[in-house]
């Protein structure tokens, strides 16, 4: 099992395989402040959350290791525009 950390300023693939989200700190400068985890390789499938964040107002989420958001297929993250996240997952 390995803790792995990233920032992203786009949508991206953030693992293949097995894990779990642990946690992520995000913001929106102005835009489209919608962010969603996928459990899939692509922006389809089974969302694992959708959250809505306000222009201006980071928001941070850390989830304990009991409510941690397990994945299956892979774990992608889908940002709109001008939105910052920095993502904690770990490997299975």
């Amino acid at each position: 099992m390995a803790d792995k950390t990233g920032v992203y300023i786009s949508s991206t693939l953030l693992r293949t395989g097995k894990g779990q989200l642990v946690g992520m700190l995000l913001s929106c400068s102005s835009g489209t402040p919608t962010v969603t985890f996928y459990d899939n390789t692509s922006a389809a499938g089974t969302k694992l959350l959708e959250i809505y964040i306000q222009v201006g107002q980071p928001q941070m989420i850390w989830f304990s290791e009991r409510f941690a958001l397990d994945f299956t297929t892979g774990l992608y993250l889908s940002l709109g525009s001008n939105l910052c996240a920095t993502v904690w997952w770990r490997e299975f």
